[in-house]
């Protein structure tokens, strides 16, 4: 049957929902993080985690924190699935995978704390929007899109007849294509397990984000990002779309629960 399966999908590997783990996490004084996923498919090594994460203490992301680009963040759990063609061959890898981060972030002190899902949808773009269309910093790695903006205009100057206002939006478009971060105007709010997430999408070449997130306390916010990343195949495979279809069912069983709100025999923290 298994067999059956592999042959008709055209491909091996990817999440198996019969086979699922379940983890928890507390995040500061108010919040339990629970989730029932795939396993990680090839499997992961065990390693030590992290149970609580303390919110309430001052600077504690300040200090902890990694930075990836536009957001910091700090890493609670992550899980990852890889798409397999039926017959191994040399010189063939994985098609794709699927990649599952879920971490911790906080709104820039400079803006105001967001009140709900849309605001935090909001805050979140133009921090994405901010970060690649500002100034070019090399320290920071913000202004990418400024940059090749820039670089376009000094290649125009140089020539012994500039490019036309119209000549010149083609190639910068062109080049965003290509290595740029187009601007993100757009966002939706979906409700998983009684919890309003705010979901945006990111597109690079080769690579496809899912970026859903939900308000926490005081500019904390919960994010599940999904990565899915084609190597040797791309996004019409029907790997791709069972990758995208399988987002939707892991989000329905990850849940964010107030703990005043959970049973008193539930309403623990772990042992750090």
């Amino acid at each position: 049957m298994a067999l059956l399966r592999k042959l008709l999908r055209r491909y091996r590997g990817g999440p198996d929902f019969s086979r699922t783990y379940t983890e928890n996490f507390y995040l500061g004084e108010q919040f339990k993080l629970s989730f029932q996923l795939p396993v990680c498919n090839p499997p992961k090594p065990p390693r030590a985690k992290i149970v609580n994460y303390p919110l309430e203490q001052a600077n504690w992301f300040e200090e902890n924190s990694s930075q990836l680009w536009h957001q910091k963040y700090i890493s609670i759990h992550e899980v990852y699935w890889y798409f397999w063609p039926l017959v191994q061959t040399p010189f063939r890898g994985e098609q794709g995978d699927l990649r599952l981060n879920l971490i911790l972030g906080k709104v820039a002190p400079n803006q105001p704390s967001p009140k709900h899902a849309a605001e935090l949808g909001q805050a979140l773009l133009d921090q994405y929007n901010g970060y690649y269309n500002a100034e070019p910093n090399e320290e920071t790695g913000a202004g990418l899109n400024t940059k090749i903006i820039n670089e376009v205009e000094a290649h125009s100057a140089r020539r012994a007849t500039p490019f036309t206002e119209e000549e010149k939006q083609e190639l910068i478009s062109k080049k965003m294509r290509n290595r740029g971060y187009p601007k993100i105007t757009e966002y939706e709010v979906f409700n998983f397990n009684q919890v309003d997430w705010v979901l945006y999408l990111e597109n690079e070449v080769g690579v496809h984000k899912y970026r859903y997130a939900t308000l926490l306390k005081d500019g904390w916010y919960l994010m599940a990002k999904f990565t899915l990343t084609t190597n040797m195949s791309d996004n019409t495979k029907p790997w791709y779309k069972d990758a995208e279809a399988a987002i939707e069912p892991m989000m329905q069983q990850i849940k964010l629960q107030k703990l005043e709100q959970l049973p008193a025999s539930d309403n623990l923290l772990a042992a750090p």
